[in-house]
């Protein structure tokens, strides 16, 4: 199974930042560090980061996510 980023959805290396079951490449983790709220891309990753905790808390909700479960 190929692992895509969480935001770019490009292809990503097992060396990339992973967290919660997803992964954030080397380019957008870098991006997402330097970025402030009124530039263009700000929502794009507030959205991105949105859908993850969303789908993860309505998993955990209808209890088909178990602890370690990836989205």
């Amino acid at each position: 199974m190929v692992m895509e980023c969480l935001i770019c959805r490009g292809a990503v290396q097992r060396e990339d930042l992973e967290f919660c079951g997803v992964i954030i490449c080397e380019h957008c983790e870098g991006k997402m560090m330097h970025l402030s709220a009124e530039e263009p891309e700000y929502e794009a990753f507030v959205s991105a980061l949105r859908g993850m905790w969303q789908r993860r808390f309505q998993a955990s909700r209808d209890r088909r996510l178990k602890d370690g479960d990836q989205l």
